[in-house]
C-alpha cells in the first residue's frame, strides 16, 4: 500500500497521520460519505416539506432545507476524513480563516444575503403583497437570497437589493383585507356645513365600492384661505386598484350630491381692486411721533408727562414737561 501522506493546512503538528491506509479504511470512508449524501438529501426534503407547511412555500423553506442538507453533508465528510487518518481541526481552522477573508471581500453579498434571511423569518411581506420598498410601489413577484423583485403598477419589473430593504421603511398596503383612505372637500364660506355634511354622507351611500363596516366618516378640518375643509375618512378593499376606482366613484359622487344642493366646491380667488387710496382720511389725518406702549418694556409713566419719543435727532433738544426744558 501506497501511504497517504500529506499536510493540508500549515500546523504545528501534522494533518495526516503517517499510518498506511488500507482498502478498508477508503471502502469504509467511502460508504459513510454515500450514507452522508443521501441522509442530507433526505433530511433536506423532509425539512422543505415540514417549513412549506407551516409557513408556506418561499426562499425560507428552500433555504431551511439547503442548511440542514450542508450540515449534515459537513458532518459526514469530517468523519470520513477521520476515518482516513487526517486531522479535521487544522483543516477547519484553515477553512474558517479563509471563510472570514471571503467574508470581508464580498461584503454586499454578504449583507444581502443576511438580510434575506432576517426578511423571510420576520415576514413583512409575502408574494403577492402590493407594498412600498425603498421607494418604488408594487406587487411582490419574488424574494431570493440577493433581492426583492417587484412588478411596478406601471408594469415595470424592479429588482431592490435586500440589504436596502431590511434598512428602509416598508409599507405594506394588501396585509389586511380592508384599508382607510381619505379625501379633502372644500366649501365655500357661506355654506351650510350641517347641509354639506348630510350630501356627503349620501354620496357616500351612493357608492358600492365604499365598505359600510368600518363606517366612514365626515370632520370638518379647519377654515382655510378660500374655503372651510373636509376630510371625509372612508373604507375599501386594500388592493390598489379598488383604491382607485374608489377615489374616482366617490369624486363623481360628492360633485353630483353638491350639484344637486346648490352646494359651491370653493376655490382660490384673487380680488383686484382698483379704487383711489386716500391717506388723508386714514388715521383722522393725523401725522406725529409713533410710540406704542409694550409690556415688560416700557415703565408706566406719569399722567402729566408727554407720551413721546424719549430720543432726539441730532441737533433737537429733548423736551421734558410741559411748558419746561432741558437744562
Amino acid at each position: 500500500m501506497i501511504p497517504f501522506v500529506g499536510v493540508l493546512a500549515q500546523t504545528d503538528s501534522e494533518a495526516l497521520l503517517d499510518d498506511p491506509l488500507t482498502h478498508a479504511d477508503w471502502i469504509k470512508a467511502g460508504i459513510v460519505l454515500v450514507c452522508t449524501l443521501l441522509l442530507a438529501v433526505v433530511v433536506s426534503r423532509l425539512l422543505r416539506r415540514a417549513v412549506s407547511r407551516g409557513i408556506g412555500h418561499g426562499f425560507a423553506a428552500i433555504l431551511t432545507s439547503r442548511f440542514s442538507g450542508y450540515a449534515v453533508f459537513i458532518i459526514g465528510l469530517s468523519y470520513s476524513l477521520t476515518v482516513l487518518g487526517v486531522r479535521v481541526g487544522p483543516l477547519l481552522g484553515a477553512l474558517g480563516l479563509g471563510g472570514l477573508v471571503l467574508a470581508l471581500a464580498l461584503q454586499g453579498v454578504v449583507g444581502n444575503f443576511v438580510s434575506s434571511v432576517i426578511l423571510q423569518t420576520r415576514r413583512p411581506y409575502t408574494v403577492g403583497d402590493t407594498v412600498e420598498l425603498d421607494g418604488r410601489l408594487g406587487v411582490v413577484e419574488d424574494i431570493d437570497s440577493r433581492t426583492t423583485q417587484i412588478r411596478g403598477l406601471d408594469g415595470t419589473h424592479i429588482r431592490i437589493p435586500n440589504a436596502n430593504v431590511a434598512g428602509a421603511t416598508i409599507v405594506n398596503l394588501t396585509r389586511e383585507p380592508v384599508r382607510r383612505s381619505s379625501l379633502l372637500v372644500g366649501v365655500a364660506y357661506d355654506t351650510d356645513l350641517e347641509q354639506a355634511t348630510e350630501a356627503i354622507y349620501t354620496a357616500l351611500q351612493r357608492v358600492p365600492r365604499v365598505m359600510a363596516e368600518p363606517e366612514p366618516a365626515v370632520n370638518l378640518e379647519g377654515f382655510g384661505d378660500s374655503s372651510i375643509g373636509f376630510n371625509v375618512l372612508y373604507w375599501h378593499a386594500s388592493d390598489v386598484p379598488t383604491e382607485l376606482a374608489t377615489r374616482h366613484d366617490l369624486v363623481l359622487a360628492i360633485h353630483r350630491e353638491f350639484a344637486a344642493c346648490s352646494i359651491t366646491i370653493a376655490f382660490p380667488q384673487v380680488v383686484v381692486w382698483g379704487g383711489q387710496q386716500r391717506p388723508d382720511r386714514l388715521y383722522r389725518g393725523e401725522v406725529g411721533e409713533v410710540r406704542a406702549p409694550y409690556p415688560g418694556l416700557d415703565k408706566p409713566e406719569d399722567p402729566q408727562e408727554r407720551r413721546g419719543s424719549q430720543w432726539r435727532l441730532p441737533g433737537l433738544r429733548r423736551t421734558g414737561p410741559a411748558g419746561a426744558d432741558d437744562g
